[in-house]
């Protein structure tokens, strides 16, 4: 050590005599505990700290996972598969220049018509 740190320590150590810290064996027996019993309230009373943005999200995607998989949406292939008449029964039309199934045009223009 330079002279100018001793210096520093010495300055230091006669500042802080007169303060003396006396609840040093308290402290330690709460930090590390023997018994058994102190142990485990030492557990029981441990701090825990839960960020709440991963939190938030977290409970964000379980909520909409769960929507997703109880409530399914009514237009599903099957749905859509036993409303739509056989293939054979088609019908083709032609509106505004363009060419349609006649089934979906009718269900477009109710949608949008709703």
């Amino acid at each position: 050590m330079s002279s100018e740190q001793e210096h520093i320590k010495r300055r230091l150590d006669e500042e802080l005599s007169s303060l003396s810290f006396s609840g040093q064996e308290r402290v330690l027996q709460q930090t590390h505990p023997t018994a058994p019993l102190a142990r485990l309230r030492a557990l029981w009373n441990k701090e825990l700290e839960i960020p709440l943005k991963p939190l938030g999200a977290l409970s964000a995607l379980l909520i909409a996972g769960a929507l997703i998989l109880c409530y399914p949406q009514s237009g599903t292939p099957e749905h859509e598969a036993r409303t739509l008449p056989a293939q054979g029964q088609r019908e083709l039309i032609e509106a505004g220049g363009n060419t349609y199934w006649k089934d979906i045009y009718e269900q477009a223009v109710r949608r949008h018509e709703n």
